[in-house]
């Protein structure tokens, strides 16, 4: 098989998982929205999103970094770095989940059922393996292992929601099924290798310390995407049903993108260090150009699709599709800046640096933006911030490549 044909075969896989993904998700959404109401949905959406901030701590920077990391590494260590990952992220579950319930349970007192299923079923994938499959550059596995188990999950979820109109019912269904996902990840990589686990607290602490600067790119990233659907569920709970179409959409098209960023993290290294910088440049000319025309799709097909997927139920207009489409630009040209370029180059500090920044803009304009204009108030704010990291990358990527390669 040519090179080309082997590229073009794994980009494929990884779009067949995001797709199948993806299009089940979407077909959820109306269902959910028919059966628990607008409201309820706009509560499952805000906890789908304080899962992606509690989950930082459960995958403590593996997620961020780990794919690349993977495909830089020996075959022969994967699986001793993945088993280490697992002890070390199923004891950072066992604390963030209980003080994940904590928080949305005070945000949502009368629905503390749902926040302890829901929460459960969120958080469980970040101690799954899917970045470790895709920086072996697996697309097969990343399917049957991963995304197929939580997608039969969705699919099988969906006639209890019609027959009982009880998301939390619904949410334990996909509970069960991204259980066995983990599972069956773990014992695919774990079957057969040498690999020696250790659960002692002093063994974990250091295993963690090597993923300082993930984490904190991660976690800082993920504070200021998962505030808005905070902030409006604490202070202007009547937007969030509008605001979580957006971000829905949002997240639908970052998903798409997602099996361009895995090809990505493994193709530049994929020759080894000589060719890594050259594959760089190639990327710099052609991402931007995607991502722009992605943007330009969320904004002038969001309020039509947000129109079908909640039967009109939900007024989603140009106000939101609009700085929406700048947030999934800048957010899909920082993932391949950041996770593929800045982590190949060893600039993982950088990286955690352009997060900061992000976070430190974007936090503050959000709080203001939602109490004073909203919805709108709070997506602008999002944007901005995404597009001042953007900027730093980029400037950090470029200074990188027109250096002297180190000997």
């Amino acid at each position: 098989m040519t090179t080309r044909a082997g590229g073009a075969r794994r980009l494929g896989g990884f779009a067949l998982s995001t797709g199948l993904s993806s299009a089940v998700t979407l077909l959820a959404v109306p269902i959910i929205i028919t059966g628990a109401g607008p409201f309820v949905w706009g509560v499952q959406a805000a906890i789908q999103s304080a899962a992606g901030l509690f989950g930082v701590i459960v995958a403590f920077g593996w997620g961020t970094t780990g794919a690349a990391e993977v495909a830089a590494m020996d075959p022969s260590s994967r699986a001793q770095w993945y088993a280490h990952s697992l002890v070390a992220r199923t004891y950072l579950l066992l604390i963030a989940y209980p003080a994940m319930v904590a928080v949305m349970w005070a945000l949502n007192p009368t629905l503390l059922p749902l926040v302890l299923v829901a929460s459960a079923a969120y958080l469980v994938p970040s101690i799954g393996a899917s970045w470790y499959f895709i920086g072996e550059a697996r697309p097969d596995r990343l399917f049957r292992l991963d995304v197929l188990p939580q997608t039969l999950g969705v699919v099988a979820s969906l006639p209890v929601m019609m027959l009982t109109g009880d998301l939390t019912l619904t949410m334990v269904v996909q509970l069960v099924f991204n259980v066995v996902a983990v599972s069956f990840s773990a014992r695919a990589i774990l079957r057969g290798a040498a690999a020696r686990v250790s659960f002692r607290p002093a063994a974990v602490v250091r295993q963690l310390a090597t993923q300082r600067h993930a984490v904190i790119t991660s976690a800082t990233s993920s504070l200021y995407v998962a505030t808005p659907l905070l902030v409006l569920n604490a202070v202007a709970p009547a937007a969030l049903p509008v605001y979580a179409m957006g971000d829905k959409l949002f997240r639908f098209a970052l998903t798409a993108f997602a099996p361009i960023l895995h090809f990505t993290q493994g193709w530049i290294s994929e020759r080894g260090p000589a060719e890594r910088r050259e594959r760089i440049r190639r990327v710099l000319l052609v991402i931007p150009v995607v991502s722009l025309t992605g943007g330009a799709c969320v904004m002038v097909l969001g309020p039509w699709t947000a129109a079908v997927l909640s039967q009109a139920a939900i007024p989603f207009g140009l106000d939101l599709s609009a700085p929406f489409a700048v947030i999934l630009f800048a957010v899909t040209l920082s993932q391949v800046l950041g996770l593929a370029c800045l982590v190949q180059l060893g600039r993982t500090r950088d990286l955690a640096a352009s997060t900061i920044l992000g976070a430190a803009v974007g936090a503050p304009l959000l709080v203001v933006g939602a109490i004073v204009f909203g919805a709108p108030g709070v997506a602008w704010a999002l944007a901005l911030s995404e597009v001042l990291v953007v900027l730093y990358q980029g400037t950090i990527v470029l200074k990188a490549l027109q250096a002297r390669p180190a000997s």
